[in-house]
């Protein structure tokens, strides 16, 4: 997780300049092809591993990146570490409520997420659209 977070964090000025458009980030220098590609392989084993390791929580992937790039807009250089620290934040807070809601019981921390992640997920999908449905 380390290295891959490193790796990513060193991507944050190319990715900056390709928010401006990928045509924009060309004619600056970024090799767009290679950063996306380099983004996307780092991005998916990570993903693996975090999976492997951790189990199906997926729900804060959709959750804490929306929520932070609401609040640091698209700069990569802020953006990756505070979705890294707010996604800590989160899973404590749901793991925590995972363990109080049903005292003695625990719920597994997985429906916590879901059941925050699912209706905020509904409410990204109903504001923003999707890409894949033509209106």
């Amino acid at each position: 997780m380390l290295i891959s977070s490193i790796i990513l964090f060193s991507f944050s000025r190319d990715l900056n300049i390709i928010t401006t458009g990928e045509e924009n980030a060309a004619q600056m220098g970024v090799e767009v092809g290679k950063v996306k590609v380099a983004g996307l392989v780092i991005v998916s084993l990570t993903m693996g591993l975090v999976v492997a390791f951790s189990g199906l929580i997926g729900f804060v992937g959709l959750i804490v990146p929306h929520l932070t790039r609401m609040a640091f807009r698209s700069d990569h250089r802020l953006l990756i570490p505070a979705a890294a620290i707010g996604g800590a934040i989160f899973l404590i807070m749901a793991d925590t409520i995972a363990r109080t809601v049903v005292s003695p019981n625990e719920l597994p921390v997985g429906v916590i997420t879901a059941f925050l992640g699912a209706p905020f997920f509904i409410l990204l999908l109903r504001k923003r659209g999707s890409h894949w449905i033509r209106s």
